[in-house]
């Protein structure tokens, strides 16, 4: 079963992540395919200004640094895996990883540090499970 898990490098997604390792045993032969995406830099004249080559290595250091504590929980586990980087819009982008790598589920994290706040999903979240096809397991 294609697992695409989604993380941010926050602590809630490292939450998840560690709860789904716990559930491996849901599915059926599961392969994990972490997933980050970074947003574009909203200004194309200061793309142009810094450079194509500056901008990709800004890009590659802050997905690296986001995605260095989930490669962390899955290596402490031996758990295999393969990464997917990706910028723009973080909802747009995985489900069309989930898409195009035919995912079976997409796990993601919830997000909610107020009384409010929990009764409302994250707006990736909510973007993610309101477009797309696979079905999504949210972990918290």
């Amino acid at each position: 079963m294609k697992i695409l898990a989604a993380v941010d490098g926050s602590a809630c997604s490292l939450t998840m992540l560690e709860m789904l390792c716990d559930r491996l045993a849901w599915f059926h032969d599961p392969a994990i395919t972490l997933i980050y995406v970074h947003p574009a830099l909203p200004y194309k004249r200061a793309v142009a200004w810094a450079g194509k080559d500056a901008v990709q290595k800004y890009y590659d250091e802050e997905s690296e640094a986001a995605l260095a504590p989930a490669r962390g929980v899955l290596a402490k586990r031996n758990i295999a895996f393969d990464v997917q980087r990706r910028v723009g819009d973080a909802a747009g982008e995985i489900v069309r990883a989930a898409t195009e790598g035919h995912a079976d589920v997409i796990a993601m994290g919830t997000r909610g540090h107020t009384a409010l706040a929990t009764l409302v999903m994250g707006s990736t979240t909510t973007k993610v499970i309101a477009t797309t096809r696979t079905p999504v397991l949210l972990l918290k």
